[in-house]
């Protein structure tokens, strides 16, 4: 009788402290033990007594909801609204979270089945089932609804619109951390969220020691199957909505923000944090992507949000991006996170998994870097992966890799690769910041508009989005494709003799907006396609491909190009990676022709077009100086391009003209032509 009497009076302390939300141990503050004051004797008292019956409450019935990162009460028990377990009205009425008819349903479940049915849940991760990703088949709608059913406020929250806009922010925030796609991905890249459940060839099992303060250190350890993130698919979910719906002082959950619960203190508004989707972005990655300016990955979280939103039929609301805002102060890491939630997030991050959202607010290890990341070049000398992830061995320095390939010896299955060998990768191997300097020692003189504007790290992080760009072939292939590119670019944009390449950056006085009618790639009214870029790309149809493939609506902000350094250079390296079909099916990219991967039909050799820089020259400007009549045989282009072949130390190759070449059946592409 004394026991039952002590556990139901346990309980109702404990659900009374969850009420009021106290922190039991937390607020019994050091300095009442040195006060003589007998208020503060009993304050003392009193709090250790609560406490004391907490953890006996918490020892008898176990946790559960929203509170225990989603557990299920064992024995088909209610779970109650502040997170405990039981079978009375006080557990399963009003407020239970799951399990509230016992196992056979109850709890809140329904909320997001109202917003997102099977059919639309396909529609919106329209490819995460594609064979190329390693994590098909894993992330269900079943497993989704499940997650979401113990978090009762998930998607529950204000009107239709309003649970609308939290499903598509939420859906968003993970497909980004779990995308399969590439600037050029069917469908768009944001149609491939969900393609990946944990980091690949993680090398490190983030296990550390966390200190609190006093100095005592505690072994925080993982839970016994950190795994079941990545091989449990409600597992999986109810990670990441715990994530979502539990807040990290000073940020505000990201629950509350999206759903329009959150209010500003005059410090977030001083920083510019203001209620919308950007101030999501801030609380999972901040550190990274906010206060910076234009970030390429806040930027894919918006595609992905704004492509929900639209399949939802609902707007997008304000503030979408944290560009210009500071992150939150906020030392939380990965290891913090687990101290409060050990049940459910491993310390053994699975980073590419849903759990990965933990894992970017942490700001882990491993962080993100190649186009997956703006073009972020990974720390300490690490490869970056094709997948965007930073680390050692095959995995991330092989095939594929994007960035600092050999910039560090490596080893994997016995595997050693050194700077210079032939299998180093990315543009910045080939050129660094002071070359590129050296190439382009005239582009910010006074008497350039475009002064400023073509960066070496605005090239780095475009050139990133294309990882095949210097990277296919051995050292001179490389260079030689680096050359290649810089002289056709420079041509277009040059201010004077061979040094004096990136001087402009769009057509002065156009006396056209370069708008002709296609269906497909409709202008925009009031816009203007006029050339602009290193690649001088006009027309409507050539900005609007050019933006699908990068991830940006040239076609309605076709000032980008002449305003975002790194979205000008992704335009013309599209151009320069992507061959004209359909167009014309037998005209090649100029990469691969730079790179010796083209071989010339029966038809190209007649026409005398042969492999070498001359080809590339056709292939952009063949009408007007190939052709008989035309404006010369590309004596500009070749002499800027043996100037950098010259400073990069490789020879020149065959071929360096188009004369004798007649062009190919096929309009010019690009109006990087006629100087």
């Amino acid at each position: 009788m004394c026991r039952s009497t002590t556990e139901r009076t346990s309980r109702m302390i404990a659900q009374f402290m969850m009420k009021h939300s106290f922190r039991a141990i937390s607020h019994l503050e050091i300095k009442h033990e040195s006060s003589s004051s007998p208020i503060m004797k009993t304050t003392t008292a009193l709090g250790l007594l609560m406490a004391a019956a907490a953890l006996a409450a918490h020892a008898l019935a176990e946790q559960c909801g929203s509170q225990a990162g989603g557990a299920l009460c064992p024995d088909c028990l209610c779970c109650s609204r502040f997170g405990w377990c039981g079978s009375t009205s006080d557990y399963c009425g009003d407020g239970c979270q799951s399990q509230c008819d016992g196992c056979g349903g109850g709890g809140g479940g329904g909320a997001v089945e109202s917003i997102v049915s099977k059919e639309l849940f396909e529609q919106l991760l329209l490819h995460r089932n594609n064979a190329a990703c390693s994590a098909s088949g894993f992330y269900t709608y079943d497993a989704f609804v499940t997650a979401a059913a113990a978090f009762p406020d998930f998607a529950a929250t204000g009107d239709d619109e309003t649970r609308k806009r939290e499903v598509a922010a939420f859906l968003a925030q993970t497909s980004h951390e779990t995308t399969g796609g590439w600037p050029t991905a069917p469908d768009s890249p944001f149609s491939w969220g969900y393609c990946f459940k944990e980091e690949i060839g993680a090398t490190a099992d983030y296990c550390q020691l966390q200190l609190w303060a006093g100095g005592r250190g505690h072994r925080r350890g993982p839970p016994e199957n950190p795994e079941l993130v990545a091989t449990d698919p409600v597992v999986s979910f109810k990670t990441a909505l715990w994530f979502w719906m539990t807040p990290q002082a000073p940020k505000p959950s990201c629950h509350d923000v999206i759903t329009g619960e959150w209010e500003p203190t005059t410090s977030d508004n001083t920083a510019g944090r203001v209620p919308g989707y950007g101030v999501i972005t801030n609380i999972i990655n901040g550190g990274l992507e906010c206060g910076h300016g234009p970030d390429d990955r806040m930027a894919n979280r918006i595609g992905f949000y704004q492509r929900y939103c639209d399949v939802l039929g609902i707007g997008y609301g304000s503030n979408l991006d944290c560009y210009d805002q500071r992150p939150f102060n906020s030392g939380l890491h990965l290891v913090m996170i687990a101290a409060r939630a050990a049940k459910l997030v491993a310390m053994k991050a699975m980073a590419l998994g849903v759990l990965a959202l933990a894992y970017a607010a942490a700001t882990a290890r491993a962080e993100q870097c190649g186009w997956q990341a703006g073009g972020a070049v990974c720390h300490d000398n690490l490869c970056c992966s094709m997948w965007g992830w930073c680390g050692l061995g095959r995995d991330y320095c092989n095939g594929g890799c994007q960035s600092q390939c050999g910039s560090a010896l490596f080893r994997g299955d016995d595997v050693v690769v050194q700077q210079g060998g032939g299998r180093v990768g990315g543009v910045a191997s080939v050129v660094t910041g002071d070359l590129f300097d050296r190439m382009l020692p005239h582009r910010d003189d006074a008497s350039c508009p475009a002064r400023g504007f073509y960066t070496y790290r605005a090239f780095v992080a475009a050139a990133a989005a294309f990882p095949a760009f210097a990277a296919t072939g051995d050292n001179d292939t490389r260079k030689r494709e680096v050359a290649a590119f810089l002289a056709q670019t420079s041509h277009a944009t040059s201010g004077g003799p061979y040094s004096c390449g990136y001087c402009y950056k769009e057509v002065k006085g156009a006396t056209s907006d370069f708008c002709v009618p296609n269906a497909r790639w409709p202008c925009a009214p009031g816009k203007a396609y006029h050339a602009r870029g290193p690649m001088q790309i006009a027309y409507n149809y050539n900005y609007g491909a050019a933006g699908e493939a990068i991830g940006a609506d040239l076609l309605g902000n076709p000032e980008l190009v002449a305003t975002d350094p790194t979205v000008a250079f992704k335009t013309a390296l599209w151009l320069w990676m992507t061959p004209p079909s359909p167009r014309s099916p037998s005209q090649p990219s100029c990469h691969a022709v730079s790179t010796g991967q083209w071989t010339p039909t029966t038809e190209d050799r007649a026409a005398g077009r042969a492999p070498g820089y001359g080809l590339t020259t056709n292939i952009l400007t063949g009408g007007l100086q190939c052709a008989a009549g035309g404006g010369g045989s590309g004596a500009g282009r070749v002499a800027f391009y043996r100037r950098y072949c010259d400073v990069l130390g490789v020879s020149y190759g065959p071929n360096l003209d188009c004369s004798g070449q007649a062009p190919f059946d096929e309009d010019i592409v690009s109006s990087a032509a006629g100087k």
